[in-house]
């Protein structure tokens, strides 16, 4: 459905044109360069290029240097494939081809030397801007001590060098400084406080006291709830000419904070126009070694082995087809069974966030149906039934789309799409920010055996659907046990549908001529069907040992996992109860805030309203998103997704 065909190409010729089928393959985003060596074997004189890889420290060096001087080398990589010095050459002669590793050629030493002297020059000029920084901050932390002073106009060289007595500068409670104002201080008079700056909820002070009674004073104010700001030693003189010196030195530090910056600034653009200049081809030939370690040389020879989509082929073809020495042969994965092709997927735009959920469960194989779709349509419609509100889906709406917008964040636009989920069974069940009564609808509270029963009916169905699409998997991929006796086969379908139909008739719901007995012995024969599901299967391909293991081994075996088959047919189905439960509870979390929102007046509470729809929005949003998840990962994946794909990479340079 989505995953997209690859073809498997073999591509071989001369050492001279080695480097430059490399370059056409590092810059192309729709190759996957294959480890060769894993795959050809047998030929003489075998050469891989392993060791290091010697632009990998240059690389580091100048990622290191860029975040140094802020630089986002990310944004410079952007357009590196259409670049004019990489991207045009004329294909049309070889004579017009460049000599792409003489063209990219690198000192590498000389590079080195560059960045670190570059990185050097950014480290220092940043040192010596923090440390202005922090003086700066250091003489406005003096000068709001100062402030606090207030008139006193002592000199404070003569407070630090008091040889009998102590004097301690702090604040401390309103309250407390009145208490001591109205009583005293009790069983003392060894301390003469002066404040020095009265506030609402705080006083500023000064005391002083014999060195000898110190300690004893400073346990008396501590109870006070005193407490002390030493007064910085950079401090001379009187507060009003201590504060007159440290302003003038403030704003000395910040002319040279300015000087500073323009300096730095110099340097950034420096290293920004010869990284421009640079990065690219550095990131190019350090990709190129990459790749060479998934090739192999054997006389003056190359070969190696590149999945691309099927429709790239003719254009990936012309761009070889202008190396004479350059052979390719296009084959299909069936042609070579032993390399199991990677998975590129391309899903509609409205599906494409959700191949994150995918993926973090795992990839489908090149001959598995991606879930994908099947995925994000159930997902959307599950979280609009469990969330139905137009008010806050708007909400969840509009901030996901706008993180996305922001900060490219995928979740985002998941979040996006889900929001507008709500919106729509927010009109059905005629809820506006929990308020039943503006559109009108379906009310789901006044219904709950519907709802309920509605749920279990819609996981009948997804449960259905995700065993055809297992049916599908297992025709593409020719197995016969999954197609028929699985299960997720048809002998798992026409057991589900047998007892579920069969319970309908005894209970009356449904009327069928069908007598129930003929209904129980279908599902019965699927039963035997799915217990013998191997040994039918192997009967039928003719594989010369029928039972797999040993007869009683099997049996014992397959008995308890028939019961475990049945049970998980019954788990599945019911678990999707909580879609339905989870509608009931969002309509009575909201029903309890509008009831914590009325007033005497008989009106609503604007700012219970707000604070209640966030806490709903947030808390039940999050617990309704992950339970979607999980009826994924739990009741539908493993009915028909293996997920044991592996990703189609194409080289860093052209992603």
């Amino acid at each position: 459905m989505s995953v997209i065909k690859l073809k498997l190409m073999s591509i071989s010729g001369s050492m001279s044109d080695f480097d430059s089928v490399l370059y056409y393959c590092v810059t192309d985003p729709y190759l996957h360069v294959e480890d060769a060596s894993s795959v050809i074997h047998g030929l003489k004189e075998i050469t891989r290029s392993n060791g290091n890889n010697p632009y990998k420290d240059l690389s580091s060096g100048i990622e290191s240097l860029a975040a140094a001087a802020n630089i986002d080398l990310h944004e410079k990589l952007k357009t590196a494939v259409r670049s004019e010095k990489f991207d045009k050459p004329d294909m049309r002669e070889k004579s017009d081809m460049p000599d792409f590793m003489n063209n990219f050629d690198v000192n590498i030493e000389k590079a080195q030397n560059w960045i670190k002297t570059q990185t050097e020059k950014i480290n220092i000029q940043n040192d010596e801007i923090s440390k202005a920084n922090n003086l700066v901050k250091e003489n406005q932390k003096i000068l709001a001590q100062l402030e606090h002073i207030g008139d006193i106009s002592a000199n404070l060289d003569a407070l630090f060098n008091f040889e009998f007595f102590k004097f301690r500068f702090g604040h401390m409670p309103r309250e407390a400084y009145d208490s001591i104002t109205m009583y005293g201080m009790a069983d003392t008079d060894d301390v003469f406080f002066i404040p020095s700056s009265l506030e609402r909820n705080e006083v500023w002070g000064i005391y002083f006291t014999p060195r000898t009674k110190s300690v004893k004073v400073d346990s008396m104010f501590s109870v006070l709830h005193f407490e002390r700001v030493r007064i910085s030693e950079k401090a001379h003189g009187t507060p009003e000419n201590a504060k007159r010196e440290l302003i003038k030195e403030i704003e000395s530090i910040k002319n040279k904070i300015n000087e500073l910056n323009a300096g730095l600034f110099d340097i950034i653009t420096e290293t920004n126009e010869l990284i421009d200049r640079n990065y690219k081809k550095i990131y190019l030939l350090f990709n190129i070694y990459e790749l060479r370690k998934k090739t192999v040389q054997a006389n003056s020879e190359f070969q190696m082995l590149v999945w691309l989509p099927e429709n790239h082929v003719g254009k990936f073809s012309e761009k070889l087809s202008c190396l004479p020495t350059v052979v390719s042969s296009v084959n299909s994965p069936s042609d070579i069974p032993s390399i199991k092709p990677p998975t590129l997927l391309k899903n509609f735009i409205l599906f494409r966030p959700f191949e994150q959920f995918v993926k973090m469960y795992g990839l489908p194989s090149h001959n598995e149906i991606d879930p994908t779709p099947f995925l994000a349509l159930t997902y959307i419609l599950f979280f609009g039934i469990m969330f139905g509100d137009v008010g806050q889906g708007l909400v969840i709406s509009l901030a996901g789309f706008l993180v996305w917008r922001l900060k490219k964040i995928n979740l985002g636009r998941i979040a996006g799409v889900l929001g507008l989920s709500s919106v729509i069974f927010g009109f059905i069940f005629g809820s506006v920010f929990g308020m039943e009564n503006i559109i009108g609808g379906y009310n789901p509270l006044e219904h709950i055996n519907t709802v309920l029963i509605a749920a279990v009916g819609l996981g009948i169905a997804t449960v259905s659907c995700a065993i055809i699409l297992n049916i599908l998997n297992g025709i593409k991929q020719k197995n016969i046990e999954k197609i028929f006796f699985s299960q997720n086969g048809f002998a798992g379908l026409i057991f589900y549908w047998g007892v579920i139909t069969a319970g309908l008739v005894m209970m009356k719901f449904v009327a069928l001529n069908i007598p129930v007995s003929t209904i129980v012995s279908l599902v019965l024969i699927c039963v035997v069907l799915i217990y013998l599901r191997e040994p039918l299967a192997n009967i039928i391909v003719r594989k010369p040992k029928i039972i797999p293991h040993s007869p009683v081994e099997f049996f014992v075996a397959n008995l308890f996992e028939i019961f475990e088959i049945i049970l998980s047919f019954l788990t599945n189905t019911v678990s999707f109860i909580r879609v339905g439960a989870f509608a009931l509870n969002h309509v009575g979390m909201m029903s309890v805030v509008m009831l914590l929102a009325e007033n005497a007046s008989g009106g609503k509470n604007p700012a219970v309203l707000i604070l209640g729809n966030i806490i709903v929005i947030a808390l039940e949003g999050l617990i309704v998103g992950i339970q979607c998840l999980r009826l994924q990962y739990y009741e539908i994946f493993g009915r028909f997704f293996e997920g044991d794909g592996r990703s189609f990479e194409p080289s860093e340079f052209s992603k």
